[in-house]
């Protein structure tokens, strides 16, 4: 009885310079930790899947300011939003990675989980995780024309229902429309945000249309791989 308390207890710390053989064994454990860092930017930002972070609203310049230059208080643990024109590595969307591995520290405390990864590995993950996601915010945004001209609200939906499209001609037919939906909801989102900042007269278009979309829902997709 003994010695099963004292083998749930023990915990096996990981790096990265791991033997051969260890790593076979505890290779499964790099897919969990991959999959709870996943599931933790869901929980924190409020994202389905990755297209989702296309309508994150980045932090405020005057918060970021504050905190690297005077004495602001920093990112709040319970409204987190990174600086969405810097990488992982500036001072404040550095200090959100700390906050999210500390989330996952104490999470993986409270399941009494027996394999540990080094900080700087899960650190890692997390970084990995928002550049990835930060690949599709900027994707979203508007580009310059060939005539040197940001792209209207049109144009920015067009592209990135064709680059998304694109990537569900991989995806398979019983899916397709569902991703449809998810991906016409999003991008629409984002239009309308885009619409209302620059002051068009076409946002209440794309406001109707994004009411029409929702209101029909995934029925109301074409299952065609060509539409």
């Amino acid at each position: 009885m003994s010695n099963g308390r004292k083998r749930s207890n023990l915990v096996c710390t990981v790096t990265l310079s791991w033997c051969a053989p260890l790593r076979e064994i505890l290779y499964p454990y790099l897919g969990i930790w991959q999959n709870e860092v996943c599931h933790l930017f869901k929980e924190v930002f409020g994202i389905a899947q990755d297209i989702d972070f296309i309508v994150h609203q980045t932090v405020p310049v005057d918060d970021v300011q504050a905190y690297e230059y005077e004495d602001g208080p920093g990112p709040a643990s319970n409204k987190l939003a990174f600086d969405l024109s810097k990488n992982h590595s500036s001072p404040w969307n550095a200090e959100i990675i700390n906050i999210l591995l500390d989330k996952l520290q104490k999470h993986c405390e409270e399941e009494n989980w027996p394999i540990k990864w080094m900080e700087n590995y899960i650190r890692d993950i997390l970084r990995h995780r928002y550049k990835r996601l930060h690949t599709e915010w900027l994707r979203a945004q508007p580009k310059l024309t060939r005539n040197g001209i940001s792209e209207t609200p049109t144009e920015v939906e067009a592209r990135m229902i064709a680059h998304l499209e694109k990537l569900g001609k991989e995806s398979h037919q019983s899916t397709h429309r569902h991703n449809k939906y998810k991906w016409r909801i999003a991008v629409l989102d984002h239009v309308v945000q885009l619409s209302m900042e620059a002051g068009n007269d076409d946002q209440t278009a794309w406001e109707w249309l994004q009411c029409l979309v929702k209101t029909l829902g995934e029925q109301g997709m074409s299952s065609e791989e060509s539409n």
